[in-house]
Order: C-alpha cells, then sequence, then structure tokens
C-alpha cells in the first residue's frame, strides 16, 4: 500500500508541467473552500459561538446550541428554567409580576440533566447577581436518563476547547442553521416572527395558533394510537434527576432564591398517563419531590396541577399538556399571589388525594370525549 502511494506521489512530482499545474489548482480551490466555509460560519456565527448577532436580529431558536452564548451575554437576575411547560410565558409578564430583569429557556423535550447545564452556565456568567430561579417542575423530565440529555449533541459549545473548535465549522448542524438563518431572512413568514422578539423568547405561540377541545382531542387520539403517553415513572432517572441535579441546584446555592412550581397540565395528561397504566408512580413521585423541596429555606414551592380552573378549561390548551399565554399570566399572578402555594407535608399529601379523585372524575369524560372525536372523524 506504502509503494502505491509512494509511486502517485512520485508520478506527481515528476509529471509535466500541465499536471503540477493541475494539482495546484485543485489544492488551491480545496484550500479556498474550507478557508470560505470557516469564515462563512465565523461571520453569520449561527449559534453564537463568539458573539451575538450585530448585523442581523438575534433568533432565539435552538435551543441546546444558543443557550451557552444567551445565557452569558444577556443581562438578568431572574432565570425561568423549564421545559417546554415554560415557552409561554413572556418576559415582560415575568418582570411585571416578579421583578427584576428576567431571561427564559423553555427547553422542549429537556431532561433535568439538561436544566441543570443551564443553569451552572448562568450561576458561573452572574455569580452574586442571579437572585432568582423561576423553575417548572416537569415530573415527566424528572424520569428520563441523563444520556438522554440534548446538550450533549452540541457539548463542544458549552466549553472553551481550541482543540475541538473544528467540530462548530465542519458540523452538519452548524450550517443547518445557517442556511435556516439565512432562508428566514431572505423568505420571512409570519409564523416565525416571534423568533425574534426577545420578550417571546423560545415561545411558540404566535397568531392563529389554535387552542381548545378539538386540539386536546386530535392530540389524544394520535397518543393513543401510537400508544403514547408522557415519560412513564422510572425511579433510577428519578431518583439522579431528584438528588443530583434538582436538590444539588438549590442545596450547594443557598443565597439564590428558587420558586419552584408544578404547571398545570391538561388533566387528559393524567388521564392519558392512567389509561396506559402509568399514573400510580407519577403521583407518587410528585408528593415525593415536593416533600422533599420542603425541607430548603431557600424554596417557595407552589402545586397548579389540581387547580381544575386551568386543568379543565380546554380553551388554555393547544395539545393534551402545553397551556396558553393567557394560562402563564394567570399563573405568574398566582405566583405573586401565593396562591397554591405549599407549606406543609399535609397539603402535599392533600394534593395528591384531590389529584387522585380529578383522574377518577374526568376519566369517564375523557373516554366518552376519545368516542365522541373518533367518530366524527370518520365523518
Amino acid at each position: 500500500m506504502w509503494n502505491k502511494l509512494k509511486t502517485i506521489y512520485e508520478k506527481i512530482i515528476n509529471a509535466e508541467i500541465p499536471y503540477k499545474r493541475w494539482c495546484k489548482i485543485v489544492i488551491l480551490a480545496v484550500l479556498g473552500i474550507i478557508f470560505g466555509a470557516v469564515a462563512l460560519v465565523y461571520v453569520v456565527d449561527p449559534h453564537y459561538r463568539y458573539r451575538l448577532p450585530g448585523f442581523y436580529d438575534t433568533v432565539y431558536y435552538e435551543l441546546y446550541a444558543t443557550a451557552p452564548r444567551l445565557l452569558r451575554d444577556m443581562e438578568y437576575d431572574t432565570f425561568v428554567l423549564g421545559s417546554s411547560m415554560t415557552r409561554n410565558f413572556f418576559l415582560n409578564d415575568i418582570d411585571a409580576a416578579l421583578g427584576g430583569k428576567s431571561v427564559k429557556l423553555a427547553a422542549s423535550g429537556a431532561t433535568t440533566t439538561d436544566l441543570k447545564k443551564f443553569f451552572d452556565i448562568a450561576l458561573e456568567a452572574k455569580g452574586d447577581s442571579l437572585k432568582r430561579v423561576v423553575f417548572s417542575l416537569d415530573i415527566y423530565s424528572m424520569n428520563k436518563s441523563k444520556d438522554e440529555a440534548h446538550y450533549k449533541e452540541f457539548e463542544y459549545l458549552y466549553r472553551d476547547d481550541l482543540a475541538e473548535e473544528y467540530k462548530y465549522f465542519f458540523s452538519r448542524q452548524t450550517y443547518s442553521s445557517m442556511f435556516y438563518l439565512l432562508k428566514r431572512k431572505i423568505r420571512p413568514k409570519k409564523k416565525r416572527q416571534h423568533q425574534a422578539d426577545v420578550n417571546r423568547m423560545f415561545s411558540t405561540e404566535y397568531d392563529g395558533m389554535r387552542f381548545g377541545i378539538r386540539e386536546v382531542m386530535a392530540d389524544a387520539i394520535h397518543n393513543e394510537r401510537i400508544h403514547h403517553s408522557q415519560t412513564p415513572a422510572h425511579p433510577k432517572n428519578f431518583e439522579h434527576s431528584l438528588n443530583n441535579c434538582l436538590l444539588a441546584m438549590i442545596a450547594e446555592n443557598p443565597q439564590i432564591k428558587f420558586t419552584v412550581y408544578l404547571p398545570p397540565y391538561h388533566i387528559y395528561t393524567y388521564c392519558q398517563s392512567e389509561q396506559f397504566k402509568e399514573a400510580e408512580g407519577l403521583i407518587r413521585q410528585r408528593t415525593l419531590v415536593m416533600k422533599q423541596l420542603l425541607k430548603y429555606p431557600n424554596v417557595t414551592l407552589y402545586d397548579f396541577q389540581t387547580d381544575r380552573s386551568y386543568v379543565c378549561d380546554h380553551d388554555l390548551y393547544s395539545d393534551v399538556q402545553h397551556f396558553s399565554s393567557h394560562a402563564a399570566r394567570r399563573i405568574l399572578s398566582d405566583l405573586t399571589a401565593g396562591r397554591h402555594r405549599i407549606r406543609t407535608e399535609a397539603e402535599v399529601i392533600a394534593n395528591e388525594h384531590e389529584l387522585r379523585e380529578l383522574i377518577k372524575e374526568q376519566m369517564p369524560i375523557y373516554y366518552a370525549n376519545l368516542k365522541k372525536f373518533k367518530e366524527q372523524r370518520k365523518h
């Protein structure tokens, strides 16, 4: 093999002038393409690796890739952190309700490991100026494995390592995002306008998005067809999420005030878990994590999952889980007023009982709606 390569090399070196010229052209062309690609990535910087955009709007998209720069460069003292259950909170509503200057990461599909990673970056970047964390306690994200953490796909963006810098300049994700930004700039669409609004950062709600019973039941029917519910209880993953992520954040940072709330899933989320025989473990986990959180003086705890005015109001939801910005404003108002606050273990137990009764009451209605909307689809 070596002899063959050596022979080819000698032929190129000893070739007539036209062949040498051709080789030089090829080499220069390849180098030109490489340096051109590097220059383009550096100028556009689609994942904000080096800076926030200076000649085009900051677009709040591809959260797991852009989070490091945003958390380091934006000004804030309040960090709103959670899964997609936080996506329709708007910054001006948060600031008006809670005071201070906020930033929000609504990490769709997040594991608690992802959320801990974001918190660590914010804490490192802001230090003592980080005064408050508003944490959406999504029980489903706590049952996902740390190995599923989405940030790991972009892990090279989370550290300053020159040896791995090439990954940014020559990765598929970088070019996919760059072409998306360029396309978005050239052909703007109304449904994308909210992405450039810092007030709505990482929100999905935009003009024309529908909420109501039809949307909720369409999602429920789809989930039933593919036998999909939210992540079922997984004791090992839950234990890691609780002890190594959630409680670690709180215990190691007594100077930070944590407002932790259990978001109001549509009741059909729990009904589907019950339908697939997965609700029991999740309900027990709810109770366990709330009892643990009550032990920390820097935590204020709220539970919205048994309030019928939220969880049974179809018009607040776009599917069986995600609520609208209208519901988000109500949640902020309730947090400010201290409604749904949990102070004692007795209240935790009472809420567990209330949730069980609510599921029991709603299951016949849920099944009746499934049957009704399935029949409507046939016609």
